[in-house]
């Protein structure tokens, strides 16, 4: 009787420990769009298609501007077209921007990175992360 109750509880504690790793590796932190940018002296932009994935929640953009200054815009916008989130700026001093993490379901999104002004070399990311990363 007491090698059941062992084999039991054994296996019970197996299967939470797999669900346990399984939930980790489908939210742990992804990169899902990252793309360079080299942008000439005046107006231009570039859009990106992503897809945060089911059990992530959450987006960072981050920019790394290699040269260059401009002013910048980035925004993100869903499938019916709603700005769901943007940031500009004019670049300055600062080599590298990560916004906040931005709430989004999962899902398909545009990513779009413009500027006006200068010339700039840039490297944008967003990566999303779900449950307690």
């Amino acid at each position: 009787m007491d090698s059941r109750i062992f084999k039991i509880a054994a296996a019970v504690i197996i299967a939470v420990m797999m669900v346990a790793v399984a939930f980790s590796a489908l939210t742990f932190p992804r990169v899902m769009l990252n793309f360079p940018v080299a942008f000439s002296v005046g107006f231009d932009s570039k859009q990106q298609e992503f897809e945060v994935p089911i059990l992530h929640d959450k987006v960072q953009v981050s920019v790394t501007i290699a040269s260059g200054t401009s002013l910048w815009r980035a925004t993100i916008v869903d499938v019916n077209g709603e700005e769901l989130w943007s940031h500009a700026t004019a670049q300055g001093d600062q080599t590298t921007y990560h916004s906040e993490w931005v709430s989004l379901p999962n899902g398909r999104y545009n990513f779009t990175f413009s500027t006006i002004g200068g010339a700039l070399n840039a490297e944008i990311s967003a990566t999303s992360k779900g449950g307690f990363w």
